[in-house]
């Protein structure tokens, strides 16, 4: 007995497969899956998802409501995170059919850092998401004009407004003093972009990855975004566009969205527009959602 548990433990683990049948009264029998079986079992899973993804044409993204857009970036968040990542959509067939058109469901504001590629971390095709990156992900005309030409010619329904946890761009600008140059002129101009978000913000010596400061940038972005945009502001209070913000761990690989509780149906001041620190799942909480959704 102790030489036959050596020898599974030596091949796999054990499976009982019950095959008796009612007439036969067959012994259950008893199936060996080995480890490389299971890899290759498992495998083979991510093919038959990344097959079924790459069937999905590129222009399947169009008429999705925010709602929809939003769930399929955290489901393919949460695949980057289980390190099960598809990567649909990279192959000849879809260049081929984006070389005439493209139709991304989602618009993603982003930093530049080299370690938050939306495309990878929410695990994504080409023509998927139309990505905007700039460091700290400060709003000046061209990522504006990005936006807009996104929303008025391409149809995503959805703009995120993604910073990261340990930001150098929101670390220098709770650290260079008043005063003081951050080492150019333009790098003088990004702080400047960015501590008027940071005002309001307590510096916590536990908050090492500065998830405080990050999220209050990327409100004060999005806050910005609507202020400066009319188009944006337009969508937004027809309901035909939502906007979230969100924060990306770096060691996790997760996502977190905020949702924003946008009421336009008075004359409520931008500045008024509060961040809400979870999803809600209240339909009165999802005004800023396309109604139906």
């Amino acid at each position: 007995m102790k030489q036959l548990s050596c020898i599974f433990a030596m091949v796999g683990f054990a499976v009982w497969s019950p095959l008796a049948r009612a007439e036969g009264g067959h012994t259950p029998d008893l199936t060996i899956v080995t480890d490389a079986e299971q890899s290759r079992n498992m495998e083979r899973e991510r093919e038959r998802a990344r097959e079924a993804d790459a069937k999905q044409s590129p222009s399947a993204a169009v008429g999705k409501s925010p709602r929809e857009s939003l769930d399929m970036l955290r489901q393919g968040n949460q695949r980057f995170v289980d390190n099960k990542m598809t990567a649909p959509r990279r192959d000849d067939k879809t260049r081929s059919e984006l070389s005439s058109a493209q139709h991304p469901f989602a618009i993603v504001l982003s930093c530049s850092d080299s370690r938050v590629p939306p495309e990878v971390l929410f695990d994504q095709g080409l023509g998927d998401v139309f990505v905007v990156r700039t460091a700290g992900h400060v709003l000046d005309p061209g990522p504006i004009a990005s936006i807009e030409y996104a929303l008025e010619h391409l149809g995503p329904r959805l703009i995120v407004v993604m910073g990261h946890e340990s930001c150098g761009a929101v670390k220098a600008a709770l650290t260079t003093p008043p005063g003081k140059s951050a080492g150019s002129l333009d790098l003088d101009r990004l702080v400047a972009k960015i501590k008027p978000y940071l005002a309001s913000v307590k510096p916590m010596s536990s908050d090492k990855l500065l998830r405080g400061p990050v999220k209050a940038n990327t409100a004060g972005v999005a806050r910005e975004l609507i202020k400066r945009s009319a188009i944006v502001r337009e969508k937004l209070q027809h309901q035909e566009i939502s906007l979230v913000t969100a924060i990306y761990g770096l060691s996790t690989g997760q996502v977190e969205f905020n949702m924003w509780d946008l009421d336009y149906s008075g004359q409520a001041e931008v500045d008024s527009v509060p961040v809400i620190e979870a999803v809600p799942a209240g339909p009165k909480r999802r005004r800023g959602m396309a109604a139906g959704h």
